[in-house]
């Protein structure tokens, strides 16, 4: 029987090492294993391939698993960091759920339109200003005239996301998300265990101010927690 409700699984790249790591429902690290990068960061297409040769059946093994989804930590300082942001005047004097979709719709359309080479990793809300004030996400007030967005866009290479999702879709492992370690780091500056443990607590969403993009409906709430919940 799958452990997947029960377990997360995790690789961690780093200029030295690939890192697997399980971490159980008690939110301790059970099972890891690692593997020293043979050409460093030459050809990290290669040594993730001989990872998963050499390791992929004793570590489902040792778990009593079939490992079918997995996170991937990239803690390799290869990704581009850019920031845009947009202001608009409020004619109704009232900020909505629609505006501030629309605000953050229109920043990730331009970044997307001169950056097609790159995806985005991590989009988040970097500065949030009302009436020229910068505000915090939980003081928020839904009165003002003018609204200021601050967006930080993380990105990697299209061709490095696809040759990770390449190489996991070959053993039928699903890349559920990828994460930057150093926006982990940032995101929680007083988190000083395994960036596993970082990484778990952004996947379980502690960090407020990640953008994500959904597809359903939202829940009929209050305009403040549907606001705040956005962001999550």
């Amino acid at each position: 029987m799958s452990k997947d409700l029960d377990n997360r699984y995790f690789i961690t790249l780093n200029k030295d090492k690939i890192i697997f790591s399980c971490l159980n429902k008690e939110n301790k690290i059970s099972f890891t294993k690692s593997h020293t990068l043979i050409n460093s960061l030459n050809n990290l297409r290669e040594d993730l391939e001989k990872f998963f040769i050499d390791n992929l059946i004793d570590i489902e093994k040792s778990l009593n698993d079939f490992i079918k989804k997995i996170y991937i930590i990239f803690d390799i300082d290869i990704s581009l960091s850019v920031y845009l942001s947009i202001k608009n005047k409020l004619e109704t004097k009232k900020i909505n759920e629609n505006k501030i979709n629309d605000l953050l719709s229109s920043l990730k359309y331009q970044f997307s339109k001169y950056s097609s080479d790159q995806k985005v990793i991590h989009m988040s809300i970097n500065k949030l200003l009302i009436d020229g004030k910068e505000t915090d996400l939980s003081l928020f007030r839904e009165t003002s005239d003018n609204l200021i967005l601050e967006v930080k866009f993380e990105c990697l290479k299209n061709q490095t996301v696809h040759f990770i999702e390449k190489i996991c879709s070959n053993y039928q492992i699903s890349v559920e998300k990828i994460l930057l370690a150093n926006h982990l780091r940032q995101s929680f500056s007083n988190e000083n265990k395994n960036i596993v443990f970082s990484a778990n607590k952004f996947l379980s969403g502690e960090y407020n101010n990640e953008v994500s993009w959904i597809s359903k409906k939202p829940i009929k709430r209050g305009f403040f927690e549907k606001f705040f919940n956005f962001f999550n």
